[in-house]
């Protein structure tokens, strides 16, 4: 939970910060291991970069720890 009051930049960095990572990665991982190594293991890579970045940044309070955001 957040203690603090965000500002509209601090919002839209988070923002900007999950969109990047999530969907940019996601995309890029699909795409250059899709030609590397195949369709089937770039889907399984990208799923499992999806799941990694969730745990770190969302479960973990990685993101708001990174930014400095206070929460217990």
């Amino acid at each position: 939970m957040i203690t603090e009051k965000i500002s509209k930049r601090k919002k839209f960095l988070l923002l900007g910060i999950v969109i990047a990572y999530f969907f940019i990665g996601f995309f890029l991982i699909l795409f250059f291991a899709g030609r590397l190594i195949g369709a089937n293991a770039a889907g399984i890579l990208a799923l499992a970069y999806i799941g990694a970045g969730w745990y770190l940044l969302i479960r973990k309070n990685g993101l708001f720890y990174l930014m400095r955001i206070k929460h217990d």
